[in-house]
């Protein structure tokens, strides 16, 4: 009877790991794409406000 109860709880356990382990891969796959989105958005910050000086020197070049 125990052997049976503990045959259960160390396939039980031997699950949650292989979760855990499943689950650590994932958080790992969403840092490394948070990483890259946040460069990516970065970049389009960055050409956005070189884009705005551009419009901004447009714009003082008409009031001369």
């Amino acid at each position: 009877m125990q052997s049976g109860l503990f045959t259960e709880l160390e396939k039980k356990i031997e699950g949650l790991i292989e979760e855990v382990e499943l689950l650590r891969l994932e958080v790992s796959e969403l840092r490394e794409s948070k990483t890259t989105l946040e460069a990516e958005r970065e970049g389009t910050e960055q050409s956005l406000q070189r884009l705005l000086g551009k419009f901004d020197r447009l714009r003082e070049s008409e009031n001369l």
